[in-house]
C-alpha cells in the first residue's frame, strides 16, 4: 500500500535502513530504475521501501509498506544526523554493489562511491562515479542501452569480443573528454579507460581476454594538428601507447586477436605524410610494419586480424587504385573490387578467412561485400550506400545501410538475407529507440553492438546517440 506524503517525509527524516543483502536494483514494467530495500526500521516498525531513480544521480523515496510481525536476522543501520546511509549489497543483474546515499531534501537521496561488493572494485565505477551499468543505461527485452559517462553525453559501441564478454567504444565524461571504455558482463558497467593526455580517445577492438585496443590523442597544442597514438589496455588497467613506426608521430589501432596481436596503421615519416599498416605483439612489445607498398602503391591500412594471423585492410596500388587485401605469411593478396571499380576496403576477417567490408560499384555507390576465400560477392543493400564492419565465425555480417531517402539502418546479413535490426526488435523495445543506425560488431553467439538514437524525452521528440547491445 502507498502511504501519505507526511509519513514518507517523516520516514525520510528519521528512518533506519537495514543492511540487507537482498536489496535489489531493477527496471520496472514502465522502464523506471527501482531500488528495493526490503527492511526499513522506523520508530519500532519494519517497512519495505522502494526508491526510484530520477536523474542527476539521485533516487526519490517512492513507496513504503509496513511489514507484519518481526523480521529476524536483520541488523538495521542507523541513519546519521545528516540523514546519510550506506548499502553494502545491492544486487543488480547478478552482481553486488556498495553505495553511499545522502539526503538532499524533498525525499531525494544522492548516491555516490559505487563499488563492486566484497572488495572487488575492478570495473565497478563509471566516469561519473556510478558503476550501475552506466548513467542513463536501460535494459529492454532484446536490446540494452549501455549508458553514458555523464549527463548530456553520448556513447558508441565499436567492438564486442568473440565470446561476447567485453565491449568497447567511446563516451564523453563530465569534463567533456571523450574516453574509451570497457563494458564487462562481470561488472555490469561502463568502465572508462585512460587516454594519452589529450581530449579524444576511442576503443576500437576487444578480445576474449579483456584486452582493448584503439587510439587516443596526445596532449593537444593550440594551433597544431591533433596527434593520435595507438594504444592497448589490459583488464581495465593502465593505457599503454603502442607508439609509431620510424619517425612518424601518428598511429591508430583498429583490430586485435585473441593472442594479443594488435593491428592498425602508423606514419613512419616525420612529416606524417605516409601511412603504413602494422602489427604489434603485446606480449613482446614488438611493432612491425607490413610495408606501404604491399600492393605496389605507397600506403596501407590494417583493420582486423584473426587468430590465424591473417590481416585484413586496404592498400594503394601502382595505378592509384585502393583495394582490400588479406595479408599472411609475409605477403598481401588483393581481393579486387566490385565491378572492377578500383576501390574497396576489407574491414573484418573471421578465423575461416572470410572477410567483409565495402567497395564502390559501377554506379558510384558503396556496397558491402563478403569475400569467401576466392570471390568478392556484393551484398544486397536498401537502395543507398551499404557498409559492412564485422563478420563472425558463422559468416554473419553486420553494418549500416542507407535507404533511397538517405535513412540509416543497422543490419545483419545472414543466410543470404539482409535484415533491418530495428524491424527485428519486439514492439516494447522499439518504444525506447527512435532508430538503430550502425551495427559495428558481432560476437560468435550473435550478440551485436553498435549505435542508435535513444529516446531521452519522447514526448518532446528528444533523442541522443547511445551504444546498444542486442541479444536475439
Amino acid at each position: 500500500m502507498k502511504h501519505s506524503g507526511l509519513l514518507l517525509t517523516s520516514l525520510a527524516l528519521s528512518c533506519s535502513l537495514a543492511q540487507a543483502g537482498d536489496s535489489t536494483l531493477s527496471f520496472g514494467d514502465n522502464g523506471a530504475l527501482n531500488l528495493h530495500v526490503p527492511h526499513v526500521h522506523y520508530s519500532g516498525q519494519m517497512y519495505e521501501a522502494t526508491f526510484t531513480y530520477v536523474e542527476n544521480d539521485y533516487f526519490v523515496l517512492s513507496d513504503i509498506a509496513p511489514l507484519s510481525g518481526h523480521v529476524h536476522g536483520v541488523a538495521p543501520i542507523e541513519v546519521g544526523s545528516d540523514l546519510s546511509f550506506s548499502l553494502n549489497s545491492i544486487d543488480f543483474s547478478g552482481a553486488a554493489y556498495k553505495a553511499d546515499f545522502a539526503y538532499i531534501g524533498d525525499l531525494k537521496f544522492q548516491f555516490s562511491n559505487v563499488t563492486v561488493s566484497d572488495g572487488d572494485t575492478g570495473g565497478g565505477n563509471t566516469g561519473n562515479g556510478n558503476g550501475l551499468a552506466g548513467n542513463d543505461a536501460h535494459v529492454g527485452q532484446n536490446i540494452a542501452n549501455l549508458g553514458i559517462m555523464a549527463e548530456g553525453s553520448f556513447s558508441y559501441a565499436y567492438s564486442i569480443s568473440d565470446d561476447a564478454s567485453t565491449i568497447t567504444g567511446r563516451s564523453r565524461d563530465a569534463d567533456r573528454v571523450t574516453l574509451p571504455y570497457a563494458y564487462n558482463e562481470d561488472h555490469n558497467g561502463m568502465v572508462p579507460l585512460d587516454g594519452l593526455g589529450g581530449t579524444r580517445a576511442y576503443g576500437r577492438a576487444a578480445n576474449n581476454n579483456g584486452l582493448i585496443a584503439g587510439y587516443a590523442s596526445l596532449e593537444e597544442v593550440e594551433g597544431e594538428d591533433i596527434v593520435y597514438n595507438a594504444f592497448y589496455s589490459m583488464n581495465n588497467s593502465m593505457t599503454h601507447s603502442i607508439g609509431t613506426l620510424g619517425e612518424g608521430a601518428d598511429s591508430r589501432a583498429y583490430g586485435i586477436n585473441n593472442h594479443g596481436v594488435v593491428v592498425g596503421w602508423s606514419a613512419s615519416l616525420a612529416d606524417n605524410t605516409d601511412h603504413v599498416a602494422f602489427q604489434y605483439d603485446t606480449s613482446s612489445s614488438t611493432m612491425t610494419g607490413l610495408g606501404g607498398d604491399i600492393l605496389g602503391g605507397q600506403r596501407s591500412f590494417a583493420f582486423d586480424i584473426n587468430d590465424n594471423g591473417q590481416i585484413a585492410g586496404v592498400a594503394t596500388t601502382a595505378d592509384g587504385s585502393a583495394l582490400a587485401f588479406i595479408y599472411e605469411n609475409g605477403a598481401a593478396k588483393s581481393l579486387g573490387s566490385v565491378d572492377d571499380s578500383g576501390y574497396s576496403e576489407a574491414r573484418a576477417i573471421n578465423d575461416k578467412g572470410q572477410a567483409t567490408g565495402w567497395s564502390l560499384n559501377s554506379e558510384g555507390k558503396y556496397v558491402a561485400f563478403m569475400y569467401d576465400g576466392s570471390t568478392m560477392n556484393a551484398i544486397p543493400g536498401m537502395g543507398g550506400d551499404t557498409k559492412a564492419y564485422d563478420i563472425n565465425t558463422h559468416g554473419h555480417i553486420v553494418g549500416d545501410a542507407r535507404d533511397a531517402d538517405g535513412g540509416r539502418h543497422a543490419f545483419i546479413y545472414k543466410d543470404g538475407m539482409m535484415h533491418d535490426l530495428y524491424d527485428m526488435l519486439p514492439e516494447a523495445d522499439k518504444e525506447n529507440w527512435k532508430e538503430l543506425r550502425e551495427a559495428f560488431s558481432i560476437s560468435d553467439d550473435g550478440t551485436i553492438v553498435g549505435r542508435g538514437r535513444f529516446w531521452t524525452d519522447k514526448e518532446a521528440g528528444s533523442n541522443s546517440s547511445r551504444a546498444f547491445r542486442i541479444k536475439m
